[in-house]
């Protein structure tokens, strides 16, 4: 009876705490992918201005990644398991959402990278245009318009 009762407790136990898991892992895989772009976007900019070359980001929605053109590599970046983009406001040239950076470190223009995971939350991705300040935010920006 007792070994019963142990086994009933630690089932209510695994029950109640397999959603809160996986609700942290849906989180931390977000997050990681909104400051993974940051960190690439920061990458790009310093690249310009250290080379002196004009780099860029392209947006590939329909293949769930970026990528980086650097003057010496491009580098693709695949989004993490579940995360999607939910919307991006960058300029769509030829079919691809981007942003360059001029060798001054100047953004081509600012936008927002919307992402999502499973679960519907977002996170927002916001440059703004003038300085290329790049920050991660839980609401829409209050110029968003997609």
């Amino acid at each position: 009876m007792e070994l019963l009762c142990v086994i009933a407790i630690l089932t209510v136990l695994y029950l109640l705490a397999v959603p809160y898991v996986f609700n942290i892992i849906h989180k931390s895989k977000l997050e990681a992918a909104a400051w993974r772009l940051v960190s690439d976007m920061r990458l790009a900019r310093q690249a310009a201005i250290t080379t002196g070359k004009t780099t860029r980001i392209e947006f590939r929605e329909a293949a769930g990644d970026y990528r980086i053109f650097l003057p010496e590599k491009t580098v693709r970046v695949r989004l993490p398991d579940s995360i999607v983009y939910a919307g991006n406001n960058f300029p769509l040239v030829q079919g691809v959402r981007k942003v360059s950076f001029t060798p001054t470190g100047a953004p081509s223009q600012g936008g927002t990278v919307i992402f999502k995971n499973r679960r519907g939350d977002k996170l927002y991705v916001v440059m703004t245009p003038a300085t290329a300040r790049i920050r991660v935010s839980k609401v829409p920006p209050a110029h968003w318009d997609q």
